[in-house]
């Protein structure tokens, strides 16, 4: 599966939207992924590796959007906005549990899923070891 919401959350967010209104399209976007998987093993798919979101507070277009957001808002480590962070965060907890709820359906079913965020933040934190 492709990383599925990235646009559509960076699209939102660089036009201005209020973050809760975005935060509403979460639900939406983790429903059109799941449907997707749904219909793949219909279609006789086993296997699936799902990437979720990366930290896009850490985005540079994003960072070069928000710049002058208040100091407080960055997180010191990595200078990414934490709050653009957290939301990563909860897509991708949404969309871990509806992959545990597909398992749970579909037990025969080989589903990964694939943390970007994890992976990615190191190299914020760390920059120069990379």
């Amino acid at each position: 599966m492709g990383e599925v919401g990235g646009n559509d959350y960076n699209h939102a967010f660089k036009q201005g939207k209020d973050i809760e209104n975005i935060r509403q399209l979460v639900p939406l976007v983790v429903d059109i992924i799941s449907l997707s998987i749904k219909e793949l093993i219909e279609l006789g798919a086993v296997t699936f590796l799902v990437p979720g979101n990366l930290p896009i507070g850490c985005s540079p277009s994003l960072l070069t959007n928000f710049h002058g957001s208040e100091k407080d808002q960055y997180d010191p480590l990595t200078g990414c906005l934490t709050w653009l962070n957290q939301f990563s965060q909860h897509h991708n907890e949404l969309l871990r549990k509806e992959l545990e709820n597909i398992r749970n359906l579909h037990p025969q079913i080989n589903i990964k899923y694939v943390d970007y965020y994890k992976a990615a933040i190191p190299f914020y934190q760390s920059p120069k070891n990379y």
